[in-house]
């Protein structure tokens, strides 16, 4: 697996609802749209890495949708 700054956007779950969320590198930290709480980016569980936005994007989508 490459390393987190080899990729410009990352697909990242929040420790708290599980909600995906898309993740502009290197962020250090993001907030959660559904509940509010800022997570880590190195505690958070990562399910997609990418150089396309649209890429990032479907991957969450397909996760929301359970089909990932």
């Amino acid at each position: 697996m490459l390393p987190l700054s080899a990729k410009r956007f990352i697909v990242a779950l929040c420790r708290n609802c599980g909600e995906p969320r898309v993740i502009r590198m290197p962020a250090r930290s993001f907030m959660c749209f559904k509940c509010g709480l800022r997570n880590n980016v190195s505690k958070s569980k990562l399910i997609g890495m990418t150089d396309d936005i649209d890429e990032a994007a479907h991957l969450a989508r397909k996760f929301k949708l359970g089909i990932f």
